[in-house]
């Protein structure tokens, strides 16, 4: 089973489409004015905690597929996750997007970000061994 999983990795051109077609959905989603609220909370999460902590964990997972066959893939992806939620964070100071800026969503974009690189050096132990 893992040799078709990495088999089917080596096929990057998918994955870096969808990393690219994720990075534009996140950054839409980030960037559009705020709806209609409707707070919910996860373990005592606010909602907008776990959908960071979601997308960026996604993300950083997409990342590593799509870079894959690169040897640093894992640092890149984390880094690459982490520096667009940051710039996120970043553009909604400013006033056309009519978002606030939320040091949480930060920490919420890091821990995702990391528990995707964890979860990734789980399941991929043996195939990142250099």
């Amino acid at each position: 089973m893992q040799r078709i999983i990495l088999g089917w990795l080596q096929a990057d051109r998918f994955f870096k489409v969808l990393a690219l077609f994720t990075t534009f959905i996140i950054v839409y989603l980030s960037l559009k004015p705020p709806g209609k609220e409707s707070s919910w909370t996860f373990l005592f999460f606010r909602q907008d905690i776990v959908l960071h902590f979601g997308c960026y964990f996604l993300l950083t997972v997409i990342y590593f597929t799509a870079l894959f066959k690169y040897k640093s893939a894992i640092k890149t992806s984390f880094l690459l996750s982490f520096f667009i939620g940051c710039l996120m964070e970043l553009l909604q100071l400013i006033p056309f997007f009519e978002r606030t800026f939320d040091f949480d969503d930060i920490v919420a974009n890091f821990i995702g970000s990391l528990c995707g690189i964890i979860l990734i050096q789980i399941l991929f132990a043996d195939s990142l061994k250099e």
